[in-house]
């Protein structure tokens, strides 16, 4: 037996780690192939692959004053220590409903139990103890485990008959409890015990409830196990909510707190090995009657650690102490290689979720050379006229590459065809598009302009100007006969032959009664000046007109470069040099899939066939520049939509309050993060530096503007307050809102032609209407990480109780 001290490692070299170390072959290919698959797994999910969500509650653990183990350097009577406590369902799922297994992980912390929480370490531990429900594991070494993660469900059934104690160990495993706090949590498999005077024992922990120590609950019939399927889906009937079981014990812990007691059972280390080995045999239980449980401690858990703090924390068997240590084995046959693989499998997870690089070295053993996050993230080629951003012609890295989640979004929206009968069409949104043709915009579903009658109104137009696609862009003025303009300048920009784009425009507006009314509309087209009021004979031509170019610079300006490529280089600046700093816990969440959808807009959507030049009557170059023109004149400093709003009160401005409202909570939520986490944020304050390098040296900001450095604190904050508003609420705006708006040719096109020019051609018109309308479809009807949904609790939170004060009667977050 060999036993480990504890050296937590993240993002670091094991290629001289001791669990890599005199190991055979067979061992370390096994290794490779079980922690490349957990890897990815984490990678896609960007959550551990197993144990997905879960909440961790903080507290105090109290080792008894009375032992009946021998005396031991960490449990010693009376000793207190901080500790943590994680409850999860195993295979991840977020609903509790499904019958799985249930975990719990204590963490005991080298803190001081008084110290506050924000000067606590809770990254580094004394010791992690890993239990589950289920007094075993359902295969005893390496290798067959190895087999049942890489076996079809098929195969998994025929390994039922070669290993028959899988299906009542997994029957004992799998629960259907009330409340996490009933339940008995094993660690399964055996560690090293070691005491003060040196002699050593095999070691298993249990974890029952203080005040009922007896009471373990949810068995469920062994006869409804359905190997090899292992879980059990919701049952129909089942009305309890999603998240029954960590809100049951998120109460109990705030009111009252909850007690576990931590139990140990002892073997003595014998000469036989075959009795050593059976000793480690995970799928063997050992009898109470020779082996009984001993109390240990207490662990009184009073707090609900911040699912912020809790989500980064990287729980280990290998990070403890050697006389507690992890037992490593030589062999994938030997009965300690299952704890002994799961390891480096927690560890490959916990670097391909958290860091830019897994440690490649421990899955390829030495033959891949891990590229640096410069590498990684290269910039795409620089001229005077490219937006900084990611190589579209470079793989994405694994961290930002997409998710199942992003993935089942966005393919649902883009079915592939299937010929269901020979008398049928293909359908999924080829098939369709082949079928329909150039007048697919006819078939399209419905949208907010089709749906109403009074789409072409005066006071609709007003509408949309508040609250449409294209949001924020009154400015107001004084000396005039109206009080605001919404103004688009298109006079730098060449226009194909047969297009109709003004190269200026600008709607007029009054303001009476807290209602903004149409005076006029003024446009430039073809160098003729013309001014169009309500009632005049080209008053609609002049709308149409405006709604065009509100088009054009919607998706140039809000949507592709505000939202986007604006985004894309502050992410690029952070990806290429944040690792530690807990600023990663505010922007990931929002930057996830930017990188990758930017990558696929750069053909999607500008470039020689992308949606706007080809829809539209700007050519690519033009498009280019419009998008560069728009990111040299942005920058999260000294900006905010309380600048940019509305002054005036107008009663159907919806905009414009949910903007502010939105940037408020944004900046007091973040506001609270940077004080809770100053000192992290100052011990890896040389990322920021880097990131802030990056960020200047590929600025394309105007310099009338200033820089983008971050020289401070105060800085950083802005930026991640700016970030995150930009790629969660305001990109929801302008992005779902695009089909409400361009889903109708007859109200609104990116490009209006003109018919009796030569170059003009009614089919290609046609075709670009299709595209424009099935385009928008998709890219609306896609969402990207809502927060409701993937947020964490305290925003939720903040978000909920800003709706429910605005409407008390029926809240309802957007």
């Amino acid at each position: 037996m060999e036993s480990v001290t504890n050296q937590p490692v993240s993002q670091a070299h094991l290629s001289d780690d001791p669990r890599t170390q005199g190991i055979d072959a067979e061992f370390q290919q096994l290794i490779s192939q079980i922690a490349r698959a957990f890897g990815q797994i984490a990678q896609v999910r960007g959550r551990r692959a197993t144990h997905s969500y879960g909440t961790t509650a903080q507290g105090v653990l109290r080792v008894l004053d009375s032992l009946t183990i021998p005396e031991h350097n960490i449990f010693l009577p009376g000793k207190e220590y901080a500790v943590l406590l994680r409850h999860a369902n195993i295979k991840g799922f977020r609903d509790d409903a499904i019958l799985d297994g249930r975990g719990a992980t204590v963490r005991i912390l080298d803190d001081n139990i008084h110290t506050p929480l924000s000067e606590m370490n809770l990254h580094e531990s004394i010791v992690d103890i890993l239990m589950s429900t289920g007094r075993n594991f359902i295969l005893g070494d390496a290798v067959s485990f190895g087999q049942w993660v890489a076996s079809s469900m098929p195969d998994r059934a025929k390994m039922l008959q070669a290993f028959p104690q899988i299906v009542p160990i997994f029957s004992e495993i799998i629960r259907d409890p009330e409340s996490y706090t009933q339940l008995h949590y094993y660690s399964e498999t055996t560690y090293n015990f070691t005491g003060l005077n040196n002699k050593s024992f095999f070691l298993r922990y249990r974890l029952v409830n203080q005040q009922n120590p007896t009471v373990d609950t949810g068995w469920i019939d062994p006869k409804y196990v359905k190997m090899p399927l292992d879980f059990l889906p919701r049952v129909a009937s089942d009305t309890r909510p999603e998240h029954y079981l960590q809100a049951d014990f998120r109460q109990k812990v705030r009111h009252g707190g909850v007690s576990y007691l931590l139990q140990m059972q002892l073997q003595p280390i014998t000469e036989s090995i075959e009795t050593n080995e059976r000793a480690k045999d995970c799928t063997i239980p050992w009898e109470e009657t020779a082996y009984p449980f001993h109390d240990v401690a207490v662990l009184a858990l009073d707090s609900i650690l911040p699912d912020e703090l809790a989500e980064p924390l990287e729980f280990n068997p290998y990070h403890a102490p050697p006389e507690l240590g992890l037992i490593l084995a030589k062999t994938a046959h030997e009965k300690a290689s299952v704890n002994h693989l799961r390891s480096i499998v927690y560890q490959i997870s916990a670097n391909m979720r958290k860091y830019q690089t897994p440690s490649s070295e421990l899955v390829e053993w030495g033959t891949a050379q891990p590229l640096s996050l410069q590498d990684q993230y290269p910039y795409g080629p620089t001229t005077d006229k490219s937006v900084p951003s990611f190589d579209a012609s470079k793989p994405l890295p694994a961290r930002v590459q997409p998710r199942p989640r992003y993935l089942a979004n966005f393919g649902l929206h883009l079915i592939p065809a299937q010929k269901l009968a020979p008398t049928l069409p293909e359908l999924g949104i080829t098939g369709v598009l082949d079928l329909m043709g150039s007048s697919v915009a006819s078939y399209m579903p419905p949208n907010l302009t089709r749906t109403r009658l009074d789409k072409f109104s005066d006071e609709f137009f007003v509408e949309r100007r508040l609250n449409g696609f294209n949001p924020g862009k009154f400015r107001q003025v004084s000396g005039q006969p109206w009080q605001y303009t919404v103004a688009y300048d298109c006079s730098k920009f060449v226009v194909e032959p047969s297009g109709l784009l003004p190269s200026h425009i600008e709607a007029r507006f009054t303001l009476c009664d807290r209602s903004l009314h149409p005076h006029s509309i003024q446009f430039t087209l073809n160098g003729q000046t013309d001014t169009q009021h309500p009632g005049d004979s080209n008053w609609e031509w002049g709308k149409r007109l405006f709604r065009c170019a509100e088009f054009v610079f919607q998706e140039i300006q809000s949507h592709l470069g505000r939202t986007h490529m604006n985004m894309d280089q502050y992410a690029m600046a952070y990806y290429r040099n944040v690792v530690n700093n807990p600023i990663r816990l505010l922007l990931e969440p929002h930057w996830d899939g930017l990188l990758n959808i930017n990558k696929l807009g750069a053909k999607l959507i500008k470039g020689e066939e992308g949606f706007i030049p080809e829809a539209s009557s700007l050519a690519p170059k033009e498009v280019d520049a419009v998008l560069r023109e728009e990111v040299s004149s942005l920058s999260y400093k000294n900006w905010s939509p309380h600048a940019k709003a509305i002054p005036d009160p107008v009663f159907n401005n919806h905009y414009d309050p949910a903007a502010i409202a939105f940037w408020d909570i944004l900046t007091q939520y973040v506001g609270q993060f940077f004080i809770d986490h100053q000192e992290g944020i100052a011990a890896h304050w040389t990322e920021i530096e880097h990131m802030s390098a990056d960020l200047v040296s590929h600025s394309i900001l105007d310099p009338k503007l200033g820089t983008l450095a971050i020289q401070n604190v105060t800085d950083l904050q802005r930026l991640c307050v700016y970030a995150m508003y930009h790629s969660s609420f305001f990109h929801s705006w302008v992005n779902n809102k695009q089909y409400e708006d361009g889903g109708d040719v007859s109200y609104s096109t990116i490009g209006l032609w003109d018919t009796h020019h030569p170059a003009y051609n009614p089919l290609q018109t046609a075709q670009r209407e299709a595209k424009q309308v099935s385009l928008l479809w998709t890219l609306s009807s896609v969402r990207y990480n809502p927060i409701m949904d993937v947020g964490p609790a305290a925003l939720k939170d903040a978000i909920w109780k800003i709706v429910i004060r605005s409407n008390p009667v029926f809240p309802s977050p957007i």
